[in-house]
């Protein structure tokens, strides 16, 4: 039985796993974490500040040697290492054009330093990417013909499938959910930005209304906090819920989507899931555009079924297709 190292690149930790050529998750790795993202460090790097963040991957000779503590273990026993990364990428020919928080990938022939590296086949797809190609192979998008994944993470990562094919574009920035804005008379606003409504971005602004420190807030203290009926923290979560909603509603008014699915470690939160849907089906209800069409878009939400594990099963989806090895 064929073997394979899948890797998933995110700017909080960077996940390994060995899985089968089925999809199934054999052994889950010690995760490891990047430090490509400290806040209080980026938020003075925006600010013109050569801040150093302790322990960065800032190269990838560094990226590679952190690698291997991961793969020489395994060395002859994987047929191949699969990857989920972020950023802009060509995933058929493993070229970063960015690399989202990893800056030192932007420029580099990723894939292929990698196969040089390792000595085995390596291959990459854009995180977003790998989420909807997930949910379209084993998960909550088969069988449609049109649909598209929003991933609430360090960002917003997000797929979109159209004719029962990712869509990449030409510049393969397809489906790069977190440069959206909501705001649309003011674009050039960061605080408008739909990546302000990410897991990571709903945790700042909490913490930032309630006085906390970031550290103190993440997604279970969000949802403990709501339903304890804090009214500031309920504020915070309907308008973000607003907008994610909003943006679906969008997306299908212009691609015609048979459903949206929500993704992301945060998603496993049933009273997220109850928000979302339940201001779906008022739109759904009470458009004013159904008066003058009965074609009038009406979204549809729904989990991912795979939640922290998508990304893991659509870069492997992406190596078994490059490779010729699934239909």
């Amino acid at each position: 039985m064929a073997k394979y190292l899948v890797i998933d690149n995110g700017g909080t930790f960077i996940k390994p796993s060995i899985m089968d050529g089925d999809g199934n998750i054999l052994q889950m790795l010690p995760k490891i974490p990047t430090n490509s993202l400290n806040t209080a460090a980026m938020a003075e790097r925006s600010s013109g500040k050569d801040t150093k963040i302790e322990g960065e991957l800032d190269s990838v000779e560094k990226y590679l040697a952190l690698l291997d503590t991961v793969y020489q273990p395994l060395k002859g026993e994987v047929d191949g290492i699969a990857m989920s990364f972020p950023g802009v990428n060509d995933a058929e020919k493993g070229y970063c054009y960015s690399g989202g928080a990893f800056l030192f990938a932007a420029g580099q022939p990723l894939g292929e330093i990698m196969t040089e590296h390792f000595g085995i086949p390596c291959t990459l797809e854009n995180d977003g990417k790998c989420a909807v190609l997930a949910e379209y192979w084993k998960g909550a998008l088969q069988g449609v013909q049109n649909g598209a994944v929003i991933a609430l993470g360090t960002g917003i990562a997000g797929g979109i499938i159209v004719d029962g094919k990712i869509v990449r574009g030409r510049r393969f920035s397809a489906g790069e959910m977190s440069y959206m804005t909501n705001d649309i008379a003011n674009p050039l606003n960061m605080a408008s930005g739909f990546s302000s409504d990410s897991a990571m971005g709903m945790c700042m602004k909490v913490a930032y209304a309630k006085g906390m420190q970031p550290s103190e807030v993440d997604g279970f203290k969000v949802f403990e906090l709501a339903k304890a009926g804090d009214p500031v923290v309920m504020a915070i979560l309907d308008k973000t819920c607003d907008e994610i909603v909003g943006q679906a509603y969008n997306m299908t008014a212009l691609l015609d989507l048979d459903v949206v699915a929500i993704g992301g470690g945060i998603s496993r939160e049933p009273m997220l899931l109850e928000m979302l849907q339940k201001k779906a089906e008022n739109i759904n209800a009470n458009n004013p555009l159904a008066q003058y069409s009965a074609f009038y878009p009406q979204v549809h939400i729904c989990p991912c079924q795979f939640h922290n594990e998508a990304n893991m099963l659509g870069a492997l989806y992406h190596h078994l297709k490059m490779r010729g090895l699934l239909a």
